[in-house]
């Protein structure tokens, strides 16, 4: 454990635990030789009881059902059966094939129709009329017959996938042996959403609500997925809605803790974590304490390298048991500081985005660290090249 000596000279040496009263800039401040508890686990205040859920969470949205496909058609590998022939028809002209989508953008879950047009007839030829995945390395159907091929296709989560259309024997090799065709590129796209989860304020007094707002790029209406927002430290849902690009609720505790959100789009459920997640927020922290603390974060949105992140207190923590800390989401501490009222460190951000955070605890590297009487706003940073 860390220890931070903040007894004035004349005191030090003194057996026995001594308790000082230290004014701080715009508060006064109760402080002993040791850190401050950990925070008291309380459910929020709103969090609807166990046998009631938040608004919105009984409505239904359609569930996504697979279109047929065509009759006798092999899906994936299977192989349909050819008709009885007693000899080979020879084409007239050149075989042709050509694939087309049903819609080429649409949500995870939901189904896109696939279909295969040759200009012949491929029943009496020894060829198939054959869709691939070229992004999955598979074929998703074969037809024995006729002149067209349906299939429908679908994806869990936020893909693209390439497919192509082919006539040619059946071979499970691509491309295929005997090909006597085949059609251009079709793309579809299983479009996600950005998540955002804001919390304000991030500090406030025992009993006092903070506002949670969770913010899609696009209306989730006409998704399978609703937002909704739990509370990580309890696992109690205390927001869903299945419309709109915004989704926020009020919370409060009634004692001094420290709390974690996060947003997810996913299906409707209060269990967490819930089930089908398409994206997930980053981490709002809420703390509730009487003591007046607060700390704001800064750093640039994009840097071209290390850039300096910044944690401003509204008072120095020298003469008291708390520091200033800085953590990355994923639960590395860039830096702590015993004293003063400012906090700063060199950081090379992701390119896929680092989420900061900084507290006013007890000397701590665990996220989120124990004793926390304040927390940040949560500041994303992007690397980028210069090219």
């Amino acid at each position: 454990m860390r220890f931070k000596n903040i007894l004035p000279d004349g005191y030090r040496g003194r057996t026995g635990l001594a308790l000082t009263i230290l004014a701080v800039p715009g508060m006064i401040l109760a402080s002993a030789v040791s850190a401050a508890a950990s925070p008291v686990t309380a459910r929020s205040a709103a969090a609807p009881p166990a046998a009631v859920t938040p608004a919105g969470a009984g409505t239904a949205k359609p569930v996504p059902t697979r279109p047929p496909s065509s009759p006798g058609a092999g899906i994936g590998a299977a192989i349909p059966a050819k008709p009885h022939r007693s000899h080979q028809v020879s084409p007239l002209t050149a075989w042709m094939v050509t694939l087309t989508a049903s819609t080429n953008l649409l949500w995870p879950t939901q189904y896109s129709t696939l279909t295969a047009t040759a200009n012949m007839d491929v029943g009496p030829s020894p060829y198939y009329l054959r869709i691939y995945d070229t992004t999955a390395h598979a074929y998703v159907v074969t037809c024995g017959t006729g002149t067209s091929c349906t299939t429908s296709v679908t994806q869990p989560t936020p893909a693209t996938h390439y497919y192509i259309a082919v006539v040619s024997d059946a071979s499970a090799s691509y491309p295929p042996g005997s090909e006597q065709a085949v059609s251009g590129f079709v793309g579809v796209v299983w479009h996600g959403v950005s998540l955002n989860l804001s919390a304000s304020p991030t500090t406030l007094p025992v009993g006092s609500a903070t506002t949670l707002t969770a913010t899609t790029s696009a209306d989730v209406g006409p998704s399978p997925f609703w937002t909704e927002i739990f509370d990580a430290t309890t696992h109690v849902r205390v927001a869903v809605c299945g419309w709109g690009t915004s989704c926020s609720t009020a919370v409060s505790q009634g004692a001094a803790t420290t709390h974690q959100y996060i947003a997810y789009l996913s299906s409707n459920t209060a269990a967490f974590p819930p089930g089908s997640i398409q994206e997930i927020s980053t981490s709002s922290f809420v703390t509730w304490d009487n003591l007046g603390w607060r700390v704001s974060l800064s750093a640039p949105a994009i840097t071209f390298g290390s850039e300096t992140v910044t944690a401003t207190a509204n008072g120095n923590v020298g003469p008291t048991p708390y520091y200033i800390e800085i953590f990355d989401e994923t639960g590395t501490r860039l830096t702590e500081c015993p004293s003063g009222s400012s906090c700063s460190v060199s950081f090379t951000p992701s390119f896929a985005g680092s989420h900061l955070v900084a507290f006013i605890s007890s000397y701590s590297t665990v996220l989120p660290p124990a004793g926390i009487v304040a927390s940040s706003n949560v500041v994303t940073s992007y690397l980028r090249i210069i090219g």
